[in-house]
């Protein structure tokens, strides 16, 4: 190999090297989640990968949950451990089929739930970026309950924007009202807020129903 040519490729492998992190994403974030009198923090982790976005979620009763996202934030794969309840699923998506299988809360466990073609958004805080940057006025995805594994279809359409305190400062918002298919919006119709900036989840707003306290979820901590 020729001085040159030698010289040529520790250049490239330099700047590689040099470009490489830049192309990466890492995030971490700090929500509060609070429900009636109870408050439950979660730590989110945000990862991109060549093809999409990796995710861990850990609570403070001890829930984790690590996700596999495609590009467009869609779950791939999802994985929950609850050691109080003796709960370890797994689930994967093939196609239109989400196939949930492991032990929940001390029983095998084994479902197939099929969510067509609609996105699988099963952390919502992180995959409303996707849903930010698209543009649209509504869009519907699915989500399997972490707490009951039961499916439900949402869907969310934008409102307006507005600022609203975070973390003690003002921050410019979009206002999403959320709803789930086959409720009436009368019943249930829930609200949260993205950053107008980057689509960055900021809060939710549950309203109490059917017996159930409300609840909120705030982001308090970034990184």
């Amino acid at each position: 190999m020729s001085r040159f040519r030698f010289k040529m490729r520790m250049l490239f492998f330099i700047l590689v090297s040099l470009i490489a992190p830049a192309t990466g994403f890492a995030l971490e974030t700090t929500l509060t989640w609070k429900v009636g009198k109870d408050t439950v923090l979660f730590n989110e982790s945000v990862k991109e990968t060549g093809t999409g976005f990796t995710a861990v979620l850990t609570t403070s009763v001890g829930e984790y949950d690590s996700l596999e996202m495609d590009s467009k934030r869609s779950t791939i794969r999802w994985q929950r451990r609850l050691k109080s309840e003796n709960t370890e699923v797994s689930a994967e998506r093939n196609g239109s089929k989400v196939r949930v299988s492991g032990t929940y809360k001390g029983k095998p466990y084994d479902k197939t739930h099929d969510i067509g073609d609609l996105p699988w958004y099963q952390l919502h805080e992180i995959s409303y970026e996707e849903l930010f940057a698209t543009g649209v006025a509504s869009a519907n995805f699915w989500t399997i309950d972490r707490k009951t594994m039961k499916p439900t279809e949402f869907k969310a359409e934008r409102q307006l924007e507005e600022t609203i305190n975070i973390m003690g400062a003002p921050v410019q918002s979009v206002k999403y009202a959320l709803t789930v298919n086959g409720v009436p919006s009368l019943l249930f119709t829930s609200y949260f807020w993205l950053r107008k900036t980057d689509g960055r989840f900021l809060n939710l707003e549950v309203p109490a129903v059917l017996g159930l306290p409300r609840s909120s979820v705030e982001l308090t901590g970034e990184s």
